[in-house]
């Protein structure tokens, strides 16, 4: 009865709408995520630091003139920029090998885009603009759009496992630090949909605004046999192992090849210095 009555204390106005974060969680949940939170962006932001210095420490200034005098805080300044270019929206490098590779990748990418801009609005609007902002109809079509860029990057991650592990070609050889990145990822995406179908199940929400989190409910609520005590307490675990999966996976990626999400200014440069040595030229005056 005590876990039930965290979900009878709404945190929209009666007959309205809107995003409810932190329903159906003990007070003491909130607390630790925010310290959680606030520890992991410490450690992923101190990571990423130390590492671009040690790149930095090494780069060739012939090869790339734009990352003379350049800082790590000025690094990943220019890779977030980097990441939002043509060339990085639309994967067209990878597109020259396999179109179909080039296209998954282009779905990841935009579904995970998506998926943080999301994550961030929700922060933004419930920290700083006290739910001013998803409420009503904008709250719809945005879990709508959510729902659909969830299910965008569980098919995408999906078929790169397989690909690269359980149906591989010839030219490809899986390797365990991209087996966990991709693991995590799916993981994190699957323990979100189970958290909102959750809540859909025990809350109720219009079902076509959120068709996958809806069929998610559906199967929990019937694995539960409808009891909201056992699915509320479901939530609970969901949801923290939801977001422990999420902190793992951005503390893994300063530590991974995958950092290079993050700095592409520095892996162009690389690939530079890499095509000059093939050619003989690296140490020629």
């Amino acid at each position: 009865m005590m876990l039930e009555s965290l979900w009878q204390t709404p945190g929209c106005p009666e007959g309205e709408l809107c995003r409810e974060v932190f329903v159906g969680l003990p007070r003491f949940i909130h607390t630790g995520f925010y310290i959680a939170a606030g520890a992991m962006m410490a450690v992923f932001l101190l990571a990423s630091y130390m590492k671009i210095n040690v790149w930095l420490a090494g780069r060739d200034d012939e090869d790339a003139p734009e990352l003379v005098g350049a800082t790590p805080l000025k690094i990943m300044y220019m890779s977030i920029m980097k990441l939002l270019s043509p060339e990085c929206l639309f994967a067209y490098r990878v597109g020259k090998q396999s179109e179909i590779r080039r296209w998954a990748l282009n779905f990841t990418m935009w579904s995970f885009y998506l998926l943080v801009l999301g994550t961030a609005t929700v922060a933004v609007d419930y920290d700083f603009l006290h739910g001013a902002i998803l409420r009503g109809n904008i709250w719809l079509v945005f879990s709508f759009v959510l729902d659909i860029a969830g299910l965008m990057l569980l098919v995408s991650v999906t078929f790169f496992l397989l690909r690269r592990y359980v149906f591989p070609p010839e030219r490809i050889v899986g390797n365990l630090e991209d087996a966990i990145i991709m693991i995590l990822l799916l993981l994190v995406v699957i323990s979100a949909f189970a958290v909102e179908g959750t809540r859909l199940a025990i809350q109720g929400f219009p079902g076509h605004w959120s068709p996958v989190g809806h069929v998610a409910g559906v199967i929990i609520n019937a694995v539960f046999f409808g009891s909201k005590t056992l699915m509320a307490l479901f939530y609970i675990a969901a949801w923290s192992a939801h977001v422990l999966l999420s902190f793992g996976f951005i503390l893994y990626i300063p530590f991974s090849k995958q950092f290079h999400m993050f700095a592409t200014q520095l892996t162009t440069a690389n690939v530079k210095v890499r095509e000059k040595y093939r050619k003989g030229l690296m140490y020629q005056d």
